[in-house]
């Protein structure tokens, strides 16, 4: 199959939210995703500052998986947080989501990016992929959260 790469910008957010939807309401994911909400949060993200936002598409022009992050000032360097990333669910485990970080690696120089932090569930196939693209859970930080009552 024919892919091309293609920065995404705000007028990409309908097409990448009923892409996100597709993949975070299945397998393994199940997230209940209703149309409104899932918009909302891909705004936010593409408005972030320092957005950064990758898409693939088919030779249909279909967009068919994206990485989404921003970058931030750390040190004497820029890391960058991958707040979302999807492939189309049959179109994974065909290198879409390498030729994704791949390309977020060809514009490291260009943004003084030293190092990609990312959240993802443990022990899943996504924790797995990541590994195989060289990253590693951190012995040196942990992610914490608190639960609010909001009765």
């Amino acid at each position: 199959m024919n892919t091309e790469l293609k920065r995404l910008n705000s007028t990409n957010i309908e097409e990448s939210t009923k892409l996100y939807i597709d993949v975070f309401n299945g397998e393994p994911w199940y997230d209940g995703w209703e149309l409104e909400d899932a918009r909302e949060r891909l705004e936010d993200i593409f408005n972030i500052p320092n957005f950064i936002g990758i898409g693939i598409y088919d030779d249909k022009e279909e967009l068919i998986g994206f990485l989404l992050g921003y970058t931030e000032k750390w040190l004497s360097s820029n890391h960058f947080y991958l707040n979302e990333m999807c492939v189309k669910t049959d179109l994974q485990s065909k290198g879409i989501g390498s030729k994704l970080l791949k390309e977020l690696e060809n514009i490291y120089e260009e943004k003084n990016i030293s190092r990609i932090y990312l959240l993802t569930a443990r022990a899943g196939q996504a924790e797995a992929f990541y590994k195989r693209s060289n990253f590693y859970v951190s012995p040196k930080m942990i992610m914490m959260s608190k639960r609010l009552d909001f009765s």
